[in-house]
């Protein structure tokens, strides 16, 4: 691959994710994304094949990076610890990589929005990159029932999910904040330091998503 073909296909990667991010899959057109990344339309074609592998791709390169720190987290987790102090190093270990890299560029931050919208859709494009979420999310699934072995699949399966849509929503910069309160700080950095509503994310899920799964012991 020359020097061009990989310049040419980072800013169609980087054009996507913004684009996508902001406005969605299925509103962003083919001729938008090279307008933004500067290259011929045909170079959509020509490196990935089309839009939808395009958008795989996109996903594919930060999945991957996420999902390696990820495990690397969950192998740290020490299992004579008690289940509590366990599950809390198990969740950590899945969603810090993500608090890690939002504070690492643009680019990053664009992904973290894009994600919250795969998860509220089930369309055939949205749906194919699955594949990179759902080995990982069955992985810490497996590890969170050791730690509380009586919870039902069903139900694990409802607090992982409300854990996902609780610390996505901290990346989604929907600006629900500033609508519920005018008087909200709009000036405030929300779109480079997530730090504090991850913190407070955190203290919700261990608060209440917690108490379910001990109800269920």
């Amino acid at each position: 691959m020359n020097q061009r073909t990989i310049v040419n296909r980072k800013a169609l990667l980087d054009a996507s994710e913004a684009l996508f991010s902001l406005h969605g899959y299925y509103s962003v057109s083919v001729r938008q994304i090279t307008r933004q990344a500067g290259v011929r339309m045909a170079e959509v074609t020509d490196l990935f094949g089309g839009k939808e592998n395009l958008f795989y791709e996109v996903i594919q390169r930060r999945a991957a990076v996420i999902n390696a720190m990820r495990c690397e987290g969950l192998e740290q987790v020490d299992e004579n610890l008690p289940p509590d102090e366990q599950f809390r190093a198990v969740i950590g270990a899945f969603f810090d990589p993500l608090l890690i890299k939002s504070s690492e560029s643009e680019g990053w931050r664009n992904y973290l929005k894009l994600v919250p919208q795969m998860m509220r859709q089930k369309t055939p494009v949205l749906s194919m990159v699955a594949s990179f979420y759902n080995p990982i999310s069955q992985l810490f699934l497996g590890r969170i029932k050791q730690i509380y072995p009586n919870v039902s699949p069903a139900q694990l399966s409802h607090h992982w999910h409300f854990c996902l849509a609780t610390y996505f929503s901290v990346f989604s910069d929907d600006f629900r904040v500033d609508a519920l309160y005018p008087n909200y700080d709009a000036n405030e950095e929300l779109h480079t330091d997530f730090a504090e509503a991850y913190s407070q994310a955190t203290a919700f899920v261990f608060s209440g998503i917690r108490s379910i799964l001990v109800q269920d012991k």
